[in-house]
Formats: C-alpha cells, sequence, structure tokens
C-alpha cells in the first residue's frame, strides 16, 4: 500500500543535514506540473502524493508517518542557445522563441530548452546557434497569461 503526502516542509524550518538525508524521490519535469502523482522513492516505498500545488526540483515533502522526501528532478535531453553576443541576434532569438511559446529556461550564460527535433531544425534553418546537453530542465509551466 502506497503512503499518502499531502505536506510540503519549508527548507528553511530544518537544517541543510536533515535536508539532505532526506529520501530521495526521482520524478520526471512533466509530472512535478501535476498536484497528484504516484512514485516509488529511492529506499522502495511506494508514494501516492496529493499536495495543493505542484512541486518542483529540491522540494521537501513529509508523509503522514513523518518520513522526509526531497524531490530530484530527472535529467533530460536539452537544447541550449547560448546568450547571443549581438544586439541582432539577441532580437532574432528572442521573437522566435516568443512565437514559438516554448517553456524556456534562462541561465546567467544560456537559453535552455527542451530537445525537439522540429525546433532544432526551423533554428538550423533560420541560423541561430545552439548544442544539447543531458541536464535538468527547470522551466515554469506554460501558460499564455501576461
Amino acid at each position: 500500500m502506497a503512503i499518502l503526502i499531502q505536506t510540503t516542509v519549508d527548507a528553511c524550518d530544518i537544517s541543510p543535514e536533515v535536508a539532505n538525508a532526506a529520501v530521495i524521490i526521482q520524478i520526471d519535469r512533466h509530472t512535478l506540473y501535476k498536484r497528484r502523482w504516484r512514485s516509488t522513492a529511492e529506499d522502495g516505498t511506494e508514494l501516492a502524493v496529493n499536495l495543493e500545488s505542484p512541486v518542483s526540483h529540491h522540494s521537501l515533502l513529509r508523509s503522514e508517518n513523518g518520513t522526509l522526501y526531497r524531490i530530484q528532478q530527472i535529467k533530460e535531453d536539452i537544447l541550449i542557445i547560448s546568450l547571443p553576443q549581438t544586439t541582432q541576434l539577441a532580437a532574432q532569438v528572442g521573437w522566435y522563441l516568443g512565437n514559438q511559446h516554448l517553456p524556456v529556461e534562462v541561465r546567467p550564460d544560456a537559453i535552455i530548452l527542451e530537445k525537439l527535433d522540429t525546433l532544432a531544425a526551423s533554428l538550423d534553418r533560420i541560423g541561430i546557434p545552439y548544442s544539447f546537453d543531458h541536464d535538468i530542465f527547470l522551466c515554469k509551466i506554460h501558460s499564455h497569461q501576461h
């Protein structure tokens, strides 16, 4: 039978040592967008998660029996566009990505996107350089609200 988790824990309320000792739950980005999901923790415990709002990478959860769990988002294939060095390329990248309505993560030196073959082909066609990697993609849920 699965253990029910309905509580998140603020990392400020516990010591870093306790947070680091939490049992890991490895989960994909798409599942983290949901409030309700099932998973198996690294210790083999079956979990049924039912939260008020979605959680993210490194979030802490507490089960009804008091066990502390830490979310570890699974790495995925990503596409990386280095931050443009020219104004013209920056405008082109901004215009193109804005019109695609794709979820992005902006890092200090790059724009990160989900690796999509159609996106790579489009970037090739319009001359925007990119590379691929396998990493955690920390984007927000896409919305049309501004």
